[in-house]
This record gives structure tokens, sequence and C-alpha cells, in this order.
């Protein structure tokens, strides 16, 4: 499930893996690099390392503050964009010295999930994403994705990042309201009869192996069952139930 942002893909050398980048400042007191010295400077790397943006737009100057950002805006295609977050973090004599983090805004991580998802199934008719993507190891952002009227839970999990190349999983998940309906469902082919309720401990995402803890009952009786994911196919979610250990 693993997949590579192709908007920034092949980015990883520029600026010396964006270890520590520097440009030249004003004589300000607090020393700044305006925002179009920042896009020339990106632009020149980018194109360095092979990759050419159409445009690059920094809306802020950069300030020469250690821990201070800024965000700016670089298309690569009609289809291709990221954002990466510069920060500061040296000022070196006349120098802001500065690293790169790729990233994606809200409306580049929906149309990243709606590339990814069309590959899995059919293209979906919207995606609504509550926040952008930061290219760290481990960052998370939930995308509701729908298809033909239905709505499903997905999340995009970045699993590596180097330099400018992102890569996460886009990992289907069922919402706790969701995994107790369907469990609810499984029951009554089984059983002949659907229980009268089910509540899980929470959501069921589309990992092999994790598990989620619910409780069925039907009139005076009562079972604890342990759901484990077994399978995973695009946006499908296959799980078996036993009782709770």
């Amino acid at each position: 499930m693993a997949r590579l942002i192709s908007s920034v893909a092949g980015l990883a050398v520029t600026c010396a893996a964006l270890a520590s980048c520097s440009s030249p400042v004003s004589s300000d007191a607090v020393p700044a690099v305006a925002p179009d010295d920042l896009q020339a400077d990106i632009a020149q790397r980018l194109a360095a390392a092979g990759q050419k943006p159409q445009s690059v737009t920094c809306k802020d100057p950069l300030v020469g503050e250690v821990g201070q950002s800024a965000r700016c805006d670089v298309v690569l295609s009609a289809t291709n964009s990221f954002e990466p977050i510069v920060t500061v973090t040296d000022i070196d004599g006349g120098s802001i010295v500065y690293e790169m983090v790729p990233a994606l805004s809200r409306e580049q991580l929906e149309q990243a999930v709606a590339r990814l998802a069309a590959d899995d199934s059919a293209a979906p008719d919207s995606v609504t994403c509550p926040s952008g993507l930061l290219g760290q190891p481990g960052v998370t952002a939930r995308c509701d994705v729908m298809t033909g009227g239905v709505t499903l839970r997905r999340t995009a999990e970045v699993t590596g990042v180097d330099g400018l190349t992102m890569n996460f999983d886009l990992v289907p998940l069922l919402t706790k309201a969701e995994v107790e309906n369907s469990l609810l469902d499984e029951l009554a082919t089984h059983l002949g009869k659907r229980p009268d309720a089910a509540v899980c401990g929470g959501d069921l995402e589309g990992r092999v192996g994790n598990t989620v803890d619910c409780t069925v009952t039907a009139g005076p009786e009562r079972a604890e069952l342990t759901l484990t994911v077994t399978t995973v196919d695009g946006a499908k979610i296959d799980y078996t139930y036993a009782p709770r250990r």
C-alpha cells in the first residue's frame, strides 16, 4: 500500500539533502529573506536537482531567527504540487541557514488521496481532509472518500521521508459505528437472527493484525468478541471474530 507522492518525487538531493541551505539576508535589524529571494533560491535549487518547477510562491519572508519558518507553494505540473516548510536552523554571519521539510496542504492532500484512491478502485466523487500532511514519519491525516454515494474513512500515514520525497500509506478505516453495524450484519448471516446491539471499543484501521474488542447483546445474552483484521484489499477490510481472551 506504500505510495510515492508523484509531485515531489526525485527531489531528495536538493540542496545537499536539504540539511544546511543558506541565503544572504537583508541589512535590517532583524535579518530576513524576502519572498522573491526565497522563491528564486528554492526554484534554483529544485532546477539543479532536475525538477524545474512551473512556479514557486512564498507569501511571507523568512525571518532570520532560529525556529522561524515560512511556507511556499511549489507547482511542478497541473496535477503535481507540494508545500515545503522552510525553517531557520542557524544564523551564520550574513546568511540564514535553513532546512526544508516536505508537506501537503489540505487541498494538495485531497488531490493526492483522490489519485491514489482511483488507483485502488473507481475515481472518487469527492475527498475531504480536515488538514494537510506534514512530511515526518508516523504523522497521519484522516480523509473521507466518497464513491458512488458511499463515504469511507481513509488514513494517510507517512512511512518515510528522503529529502523532499515523501512516502505514505493510504489505509482504509472502519469507524466505530461501521464496525458495529458490520459485525451485526455478519452475526445475522451466521446466526439467522440479528443481535440487538453491538458496542465496540473504537475504530478498526485496515492493517493486518489490528484488533478491536466488541460487546454483543441479544436479549439477556451477552458475548465479548475480538475482531482481527485478516486481509486488506484497497478499501475492503476483512476480519474474523472470536471470543475475547
